[in-house]
C-alpha cells in the first residue's frame, strides 16, 4: 500500500465493525484510485455487507499504477492470501486494471486457468449492460443489485470449510448457480440469465460507511435516497438497466440524515433522479432544521426547484452540475430530454437567483441524427448562459450502450469527433467566462469497443496486447 493512501486511511472515521479470526477472508477490490472508489456508494455497501457477517473479514484494496504488489488498505495482506477476490466495476475502461491487477496477483499464471483459490468474482453496473467480457475471467458474476443475492452467496461459501479441489469447487459453484442474480461461466444457462433489483429498496438503506477528506464528497454522509430513474433517456445505461424510479420513504431518509449527523453536519443526497423523489422539499426543510450542510452530485434542469438551489447555496455549494447533451431543442426532444434552451437559461437565472455562482454544463457530440447546425448549438447556448453565470463545459461523446434505446448505433470515426472539437476550440477560445474540457477520443472508442464485447474478446485482446 502506498504512503498516500496510508495517509488517507489515517483520516477515516469508520463506521464499521472489524473482527479477526474469521472463517473467510474477502478482499474487495475497486479499479480505480482511493478518492474515486471511497466517492462510489456500491462500494460502501458491499464492504458493509461483508463485514456484517459474523464469518467473514472484508479488507479494501484499490488500483495503484505504480505498485506491482497490491496489498489490501486494513491489514497490507497480500492478495492471494484472501479466500475471495470482489472486484467492484462500475466502468467499461476498469477492465484495463482489471486485467493489470491480475497479472500482478497470478503473474506466473494463464488468467483463464487460474489456481483453486482465491475465488474471483464481478459486481457492478457494466454486467447488467453486458456480463460476457469478463465471464472467461472470473468464477462467479453478480447481475444487477446484490443486496440479497451476496448474503446467500457467502452464506454458500461459508458451507465449504476449504475449497481445496476441483470437485469442491464445481460443487460451490453448482450451488452458487441457483441464487437468483449470480451467473456462474460454464454452469449458467445463458438463455437464462437475467439481472435482479431490489423491489423495496426501505429495506436495505444505503449511505456512506466510511467518511473521509479525500473523495468528491469531502466527509460528507452520503445517502442515497432513490434508485432508478423515471426519465428512460435513449442514451442512457442507468434508465435503461435500473428501469423503475424507487425512491426510498422519508422516515428511512430522516434515520440515515440522523446517524449521519452524528459524525459530520455534511450531508449528500445521490441518486440518479433526486429531484424527482416525491418528498425532495421535506428531505431539504429537515436538513436545513437539522442546520445540515447539504451537497449533490448533479441536477436534473426540468426539475430543480428554488428550495433546493437555495439549500445548496446556503450550504456553500457554489457549482451546480447540469446536463442538456444537446445544444438544439430538436436533437434533445429525440434523446427523450424535453426542455427547450429558454428553460435551461431560465433555470440558469434561478440557479444564480438562488446564489448559485457557477454552473457546469454537460453536451455529447456523435449523437445520432446530429447536424453541424446541432453542434454551432452548442455554442450559442454555452455563450448565452456565460452572459448570466459563468460556465464550465464539458463535451463528451456519444458512445450507443447495450440495452439502450440508441444501443444499435454506431460509433462515430475520429476525423468526425476531431472537426467537431476544432469548430468547438475555435469558439470558445476568446470566451473568458466559459472553461471548456472535452472528451478523450481514443478512450470513448475502447468504451464502445468493450461494452459491444463477448466472451472471446479479452482472450483475443490480451494476445495482441501488452498490460
Amino acid at each position: 500500500m502506498s504512503s498516500s493512501i496510508a495517509a488517507f486511511v489515517n483520516k477515516e472515521i469508520s463506521l464499521v465493525t472489524l473482527k479477526k479470526n474469521a472463517l473467510i477472508n474477502a478482499a474487495l477490490i475497486y479499479l480505480n484510485s482511493y478518492s474515486v472508489g471511497m466517492s462510489n456508494l456500491g462500494m460502501h455497501t458491499v464492504y458493509n455487507i461483508l463485514n456484517s457477517r459474523a464469518d467473514t473479514l472484508c479488507e479494501r484494496v484499490f488500483f495503484e499504477k505504480k505498485r506491482r504488489q497490491p496489498q489490501s488498505v486494513e491489514n497490507r495482506r497480500n492478495l492471494r492470501s484472501f479466500d475471495l477476490l470482489a472486484f467492484s466495476i462500475s466502468y467499461e475502461l476498469d477492465y484495463l486494471n482489471f486485467f493489470k491487477l491480475m497479472r500482478r496477483i497470478f503473474p506466473e499464471d494463464d488468467l483463464r486457468k487460474r489456481p483453486l483459490m482465491p475465488l474471483v468474482i464481478a459486481g457492478g453496473i457494466v454486467n447488467s449492460v453486458n456480463y460476457q467480457p469478463l465471464s472467461k475471467f472470473c468464477d462467479c458474476i453478480f447481475m444487477g443489485e446484490a443486496e440479497e443475492s451476496l448474503p446467500q452467496f457467502m452464506d454458500a461459501l461459508s458451507c465449504f470449510e476449504n475449497i481445496n479441489t476441483k470437485e469442491k469447487k464445481k460443487n460451490f459453484l453448482e450451488k452458487a448457480a441457483s441464487i437468483n442474480g449470480i451467473f456462474i461461466p460454464g454452469v449458467s444457462d445463458k438463455q437464462k440469465v437475467r439481472s435482479v433489483f431490489i423491489r423495496e429498496v426501505d429495506k436495505y438503506p444505503t449511505s456512506s460507511k466510511i467518511l473521509t477528506p479525500f473523495t468528491e464528497f469531502s466527509n460528507t454522509f452520503v445517502i442515497e435516497i432513490s434508485r432508478g430513474c423515471p426519465w428512460r433517456c435513449n442514451f442512457c445505461v442507468t434508465g435503461a438497466v435500473y428501469r423503475k424510479f424507487r425512491p426510498r420513504s422519508f422516515e428511512v431518509i430522516k434515520k440515515q440524515i440522523d446517524n449521519g449527523l452524528r459524525y459530520t453536519n455534511k450531508i449528500g443526497l445521490m441518486g440518479a433522479a433526486i429531484t424527482e423523489h416525491p418528498d425532495i422539499d421535506k428531505i431539504i426543510d429537515y436538513l436545513l432544521r437539522k442546520k445540515a450542510l447539504i451537497s449533490v452530485s448533479s441536477l436534473r434542469i426540468e426539475s430543480a426547484g428554488e428550495t433546493l438551489l437555495k439549500a445548496l447555496a446556503m450550504s456553500g455549494q457554489k457549482t451546480i452540475t447540469f446536463a442538456p447533451e444537446a445544444g438544439s431543442d430538436s436533437l434533445r426532444f429525440s434523446l427523450n430530454k424535453k426542455i427547450t434552451n429558454k428553460q435551461i437559461l431560465e433555470k440558469i437565472n434561478l440557479s444564480k437567483k438562488c446564489g448559485i455562482k457557477k454552473i457546469k454544463l454537460y453536451f455529447m457530440i456523435g449523437l445520432p441524427h446530429e447536424t453541424d447546425a446541432d453542434i454551432q448549438a452548442i455554442v450559442q447556448l454555452s455563450i448565452d448562459a456565460s452572459m448570466i453565470l459563468p460556465i464550465k463545459l464539458n463535451v463528451g461523446i456519444f458512445v450507443p450502450k447495450p440495452k439502450t434505446i440508441f444501443a444499435g448505433h454506431v460509433f462515430a470515426g475520429k476525423k468526425r469527433f476531431l472537426a467537431k472539437f476544432k469548430f468547438l476550440r475555435r469558439n470558445f477560445s476568446s470566451s473568458g467566462n466559459i472553461i471548456l474540457n472535452l472528451a478523450g477520443i481514443a478512450e470513448a472508442k475502447l468504451e464502445w469497443l468493450f461494452s459491444q464485447a463477448d466472451e472471446d474478446f479479452f482472450s483475443n485482446y490480451l494476445e495482441n496486447k501488452a498490460l
